[in-house]
């Protein structure tokens, strides 16, 4: 028996004594006791509800990465998977920044994109995988240019089991693309 059960049953004991010697508060302990009784409902309700004790559930686990390159890349050929080696963040540890592989630890849904900067007179298409099944592509073509650079950004919305793979490939050469700030790959489980 909870301890808020215990102090109404005091209280209401107390209230039935006292309406034994005093006829006229009888209206008065009526209201009451249909108070204690509106209030002991809600107390039973949020014991039944309380998961205080319970541990997190998947659905609401944080996973999120940031990663960047360190250098340029170049001349990567068709398939190469394209390794962001720089880790800004990676929260619930899902990036590999050795392989350039984001491993999904649990299930649900997952937001992913990436920006790719290239040179003028380069190309560096990129394709994402899950799975090894290719769900999308950007096509930052700066080969039409005299100056400046080329850029695409591609996202996605996957759902995903625990375990499942996400990582980017060239598709095709990739000729050559900025490193540092400005090409990064991101994604974050919703």
């Amino acid at each position: 028996m909870s301890l808020l059960r215990v102090i109404a049953f005091y209280v209401l004991g107390f209230i039935l004594l006292s309406s034994v010697t005093a006829h006229k508060a009888c209206s008065k302990n009526a209201n009451l006791w249909k108070s204690i009784q509106y209030q002991l409902k809600l107390v039973e309700n949020t014991e039944v509800r309380c998961d205080c004790g319970a541990k997190e559930s998947n659905s609401r686990k944080t996973v999120g990465f940031m990663a960047k390159c360190s250098t340029n890349l170049s001349n990567l050929k068709n398939r190469s998977p394209v390794i962001f080696d720089t880790i800004v963040i990676n929260t619930g540890s899902g990036y590999d920044a050795s392989t350039g592989q984001f491993v999904a630890p649990y299930g649900g849904f997952y937001y992913f994109t990436w920006t790719i900067i290239c040179h003028f007179k380069h190309k560096f298409p990129t394709h994402l995988l899950h799975n090894d099944n290719i769900i999308a592509g950007n096509y930052p073509d700066g080969r039409g240019l005299s100056v400046g650079h080329a850029s695409a950004t591609q996202s996605v919305l996957l759902h995903l089991a625990a375990k499942d793979k996400i990582h980017l490939i060239t598709n095709g050469i990739g000729e050559q693309m900025y490193g540092g700030i400005w090409s990064t790959f991101n994604g974050f489980k919703i």
